[in-house]
């Protein structure tokens, strides 16, 4: 028992998300699995790439002021540094008097500031601490797991982008799948293969390339919230049939944050389980091959908001761009924007379901519209996914099926009933009726025709008798 770690779930994002990489690190599904000799295995690794200088770009915006960004630090003060914090669990405590921990309720046994935790106040600032100190007391265990954030993330678009799920499988999942995308940057740092001209490359798998002064820095994976929905959907994907803990309906919220001392900032958002469940549902059988083919074909080009894609283009390194090398590059997760996903991600923007949003969404990529003459709009029907649109109404609308399935089988016998009278001026209306009252105008005048047309049948009909 001496030799565990100690470590449980806090409910604080940027501690799980530590502790959640110190897992996947280990290969371990719960904290309480982890060991000091797991801790250890980590800290040597934090150790071995957080001075290695191959992150500095990175972490400056997650550990502000730390050893690992100040290259110019003599070589004992980094390894006391290390000693310090990487291996804070293996040092007695430094406090003289007891504080304890507010992530584990433990004793406390050492002072941090925003240097080891980001969004903490400086060194030395007496607000917001109990009894007037001016840092934060924490447990050793819990340090070394705030120091794996970093690698349990993603650099973002100059930020830190971390995951964090309500059930802690899925804060695993994405610590996982991040701690493999920084692994396989590091190893193309180690090689020199980082590409050296700024913006999408075929090297970079998730992200697009960043060049400074020559000098390739740390890869930045953009659209964030696109990039979270989608490896939530692959997350799901793997693990098809697999319980995420005793719910599958989970809700994620992602924190998108900058440490650094000129302009730190945090954004939030969350994704609620219903747009979580709609995501797994969506993608399982029988719609989930259609749903999958909408998202691959939505993806922008890396080079869409460029206005300068000609021959012969020189970007900030020098280096001239040629245009084959646009049509080269895919669009992708991390590389850019998928508009499937970010128009969904709209619908949950402000916390809430956004109904004018959550139209949208549903006729630009559901019911999709072509437009006519530049004004009015036709709905085709090989263009309507009936089976995703149902989906959608129910779990983000909140649709009773019932309800949906009376539209659909009103829509349906409305069509067949065109089809089957040639009904053009009924047609005319319901295309070109831009105001429910104008669609119900059509309805009225096309049920009124229908009654004298039987009622004239009818007298035909006794006439003839």
């Amino acid at each position: 028992m001496l030799s565990q770690a100690g470590l449980t779930w806090t409910g604080h994002p940027f501690v799980d998300v530590g502790i959640a990489t110190i897992c996947a690190m280990s290969n371990k599904d719960n904290p309480s699995n982890l060991s000091l000799s797991d801790l250890d295995a980590a800290a040597d690794r934090m150790s071995e790439y957080y001075f290695s200088g191959l992150m500095t770009g990175y972490l400056t915006c997650v550990f502000m002021n730390s050893a690992y960004v100040q290259p110019n630090m003599l070589a004992e003060k980094r390894k006391e540094y290390e000693n310090r914090i990487l291996r804070a669990h293996r040092n007695p405590s430094e406090l003289k008097d007891k504080a304890r921990c507010p992530f584990s309720s433990k004793e406390a046994s050492i002072l941090i500031h925003r240097s080891q935790m980001p969004l903490l106040t400086g060194e030395g600032v007496l607000n917001f601490y109990p009894a007037g100190t001016g840092y934060l007391p924490i447990y050793g265990p819990y340090l070394v797991a705030l120091q794996a954030l970093p690698l349990g993330g993603r650099r973002s678009e100059g930020r830190l982008l971390v995951a964090h799920g309500d059930d802690p499988e899925i804060t695993i999942a994405f610590a996982g799948k991040y701690l493999a995308d920084n692994l396989r940057l590091l190893n193309l740092a180690k090689n020199n293969k980082l590409p050296d001209i700024e913006g999408p490359s075929l090297d970079l798998e998730r992200e697009q390339a960043v060049v400074k002064s020559r000098i390739p820095k740390y890869p930045d994976a953009k659209a964030r919230g696109t990039l979270i929905m989608n490896d939530l959907m692959e997350i799901y994907r793997m693990r098809a049939g697999i319980d995420f803990g005793k719910r599958q309906d989970i809700s994620v919220t992602a924190y998108w944050l900058s440490n650094l001392g000129q302009g730190p900032s945090l954004e939030i958002f969350h994704l609620p389980s219903q747009v979580t469940r709609f995501l797994r549902i969506a993608d399982e059988a029988p719609q989930g091959a259609q749903w999958r083919k909408l998202v691959t074909k939505a993806w922008r080009s890396p080079y869409a908001q460029e206005k300068s894609d000609v021959e012969g283009e020189n970007n900030k390194t020098g280096r001239t761009r040629k245009k084959a090398d646009f049509k080269l590059i895919p669009g992708g997760p991390g590389r850019s924007r998928n508009d499937v996903i970010s128009d969904l991600l709209e619908v949950y923007k402000h916390g809430f379901v956004d109904f004018t949003a959550a139209k949208k969404f549903l006729r630009r990529h559901l019911i999709k519209d072509v437009s006519i003459s530049g004004v009015t709009r036709l709905r085709e029907p090989e263009m309507t996914d009936w089976l995703l649109a149902k989906i959608f109404l129910r779990e983000v609308m909140g649709m009773d099926e019932r309800r949906i399935d009376a539209i659909k089988q009103f829509a349906d016998r409305l069509a067949e009933h065109i089809s089957q009278t040639n009904d053009k001026g009924l047609f005319r209306g319901l295309v070109y009726g831009q105001r429910a009252w104008e669609v119900r105008n059509a309805l009225t005048k096309a049920q009124r025709n229908q009654a004298k047309d039987s009622e004239l049948k009818h007298e035909n009909g006794k006439g003839t008798e």
